[in-house]
């Protein structure tokens, strides 16, 4: 059903592809039969009905088997769905009926290198040359594809033959260029690619991949030269991206910057290529202030306002810094020019969490679930939204839910679910049931260090395995060694196993680095009692009954009896 559902979301993308060029290729057009069983599926498919599109398409193969439209939409469908089992037969057949179709043969090509399969995308492209021996695009290709195929020195000997063909040509020497680098001979790839240079080359990869070799031989002179002439030349402004990796490597920052921003701000520069470089300075490492991030993330909403990324990239930077409130309207924006994006639903939802707006976050993620049914991620928050409300009733049905749902998730987001579920059925007294989704989540996911906390703190407060407590709680604070609840947590887990002066030892550090609570306070004093301070622990103590609050972290009445007694009490 997931998979399903994803088909829609390009379907008219689909038919834009497919549209009259391409089912008007074979004789079989005329029979009025197909043409009307065409005009079907594609209607089904443009109302989103994919289910009912599919069982027609296969109805029309069985009674049109040289269909070769047919055959090319289902294989779309089936590739769009990650099942390339079907898709590449169904491709197959498209070419086996209608060798001649470039676009049948060019999607077939696609699934091969998706699926890696080299061998058979070379057999391929042979086949496509033999129709077409006049195109040297296709011969470039095949080239591409043997040394894909670890076939370099064949890859070479197809180069001399096409340039033998088609004359010596900058785009073909440039993939020489890119052999001869990979196969450790960049002095050979400088070579050719030297001599378009010289030439004043018009395309764009000769200085890039020049300027590549130079930085390689860290170079950044000669590296930053070529780049300057390459701008000139070809009047191509993607090269600025290239500046911007020479002046980094000649660590001038300010200059790397000033030339992303030249990039960002050409319209000549396509968005794919900006939204490469927006996710390398989000997620990668970036020596870029959030401030600078914040400038690249304004020019790319003022030159493509329509493209809904570039809303949610500006999202994420005012989220780093803070800006929630803004933020949350940037995600707003995101979803509603387009309301399938579940990353953009899921973090418009933890802002809600985050600013303990918790009706809203229901709100948006029941709607965002009208766009995206079955998503495990955006059934995951609702079901914490209602965990948080303290509706553990809802609660269980959307985790349970979410879980069902994420048989095809990766390992982080079922980890995700299964720590969330660990920490409802703790609330819900289910001990063993909320040790086992811990030991999932943990599974999946070894550093899911709130798994790991959640589970450490609770099995000291029964008192249980506290080994393995001590185990988990270890591990979370090396993974992420300033959490004041996670070292607050080991020092409690210690405190139980009775090694006291470790465990002040780490409480020491969790009162450094937490924000003030009575919980905290309170383990502070019964640590401090154990070692015999008991006048530091009464402090403590008398802290910890101050700052109590009405959502019962402590029980106050035994809080009194230790600060009356003034002892310990179990």
């Amino acid at each position: 059903m997931r998979r399903m559902f994803k088909c829609r979301m390009w379907i008219a993308g689909l038919f834009a592809l497919l549209g009259t060029s391409a089912f008007a290729q074979q004789d079989i057009k005329q029979d009025p039969g197909y043409k009307e069983s065409l005009a079907s599926i594609e209607s089904q498919l443009k109302r989103g009905d994919v289910g009912n599109a599919l069982n027609s398409i296969e109805a029309t193969i069985a009674k049109y088997p040289q269909g070769a439209e047919v055959f090319y939409a289902k294989s779309l469908l089936f590739a769009q769905a990650r099942n390339l089992e079907v898709a590449i037969p169904a491709a197959e057949r498209a070419v086996e009926i209608d060798p001649a179709n470039l676009m049948f043969g060019n999607h077939l090509m696609e699934l091969y290198k998706t699926e890696g399969d080299f061998d058979s995308a070379v057999g391929l492209i042979d086949k496509v040359i033999n129709e077409h021996t006049d195109k040297p695009e296709l011969f470039r290709e095949k080239i591409m594809l043997l040394h894909a195929a670890k076939k370099s020195e064949e890859a070479l000997q197809e180069y001399e033959a096409t340039k033998a063909k088609f004359g010596e040509s900058d785009t073909l020497d440039v993939l020489k260029a890119e052999i001869l680098m990979d196969l450790k001979r960049p002095n050979d790839a400088k070579q050719v690619l030297q001599a378009w240079d010289k030439r004043k080359s018009p395309i764009r990869q000769v200085y890039s991949t020049l300027s590549y070799i130079y930085l390689d031989e860290k170079n950044s002179k000669d590296a930053l030269a070529v780049l300057e002439r390459g701008i000139q030349n070809s009047k191509d402004d993607l090269l600025y991206l290239d500046l911007a990796d020479a002046y980094n490597a000649a660590n001038k920052e300010k200059l790397a910057f000033d030339y992303v921003k030249k990039a960002f701000e050409s319209d000549a520069v396509n968005f794919l290529d900006k939204h490469r470089v927006m996710m390398t300075v989000l997620n990668g490492k970036s020596t870029l202030t959030l401030d600078q991030k914040q400038e690249l993330a304004n020019l790319l909403v003022l030159k493509h306002p329509r493209i809904p990324d570039t809303h949610m990239f500006k999202g994420d930077i005012l989220w780093q810094k803070g800006e929630l409130t803004q933020a949350k309207s940037l995600f707003l924006t995101t979803v509603g020019m387009n309301p399938r994006h579940i990353d953009a639903w899921s973090k418009l939802i933890n802002i809600d969490l985050n600013l303990n707006q918790l009706d809203e976050a229901i709100q948006h993620g029941n709607e965002a679930l009208t766009h995206n049914p079955g998503s495990p991620v955006l059934t995951y928050f609702v079901g914490m939204a209602h965990f948080i409300k303290k509706d553990n009733k809802q609660a269980r049905q959307y985790l349970e839910g979410a879980l069902d749902q994420s048989a095809n998730e990766n390992g982080f987001v079922q980890s995700m679910i299964y720590a969330g579920l660990g920490d409802l059925y703790h609330e819900l007294d289910m001990e063993s049931a909320s040790d086992v989704a811990y030991e999932e989540a943990i599974t999946r996911d070894s550093t899911n260090v709130t798994a790991m906390n959640n589970y450490a703190y609770y099995l000291s407060e029964r008192k249980e395995n506290l080994d393995k407590a001590a185990e988990y709680a270890a591990r979370a604070n090396e993974l992420e060694p300033n959490s004041g609840t996670f070292q607050d947590t080991y020092a409690w887990v210690l405190f139980q196993r009775g090694d006291y002066k470790e465990a002040l030892v780490w409480m020491e550090r969790a009162v450094k680095n937490s924000e003030p609570s009575a919980v905290l306070f309170e383990h502070y004093g019964d640590i401090l009692m154990k070692l015999g301070k008991s006048k530091e622990a009464l402090k403590q103590w008398e802290r910890a009954l101050s700052s109590a609050d009405a959502s019962n972290a402590v029980d106050k009445d035994k809080l009194k009896k230790k600060i009356s007694e003034k002892k310990y009490l179990d």
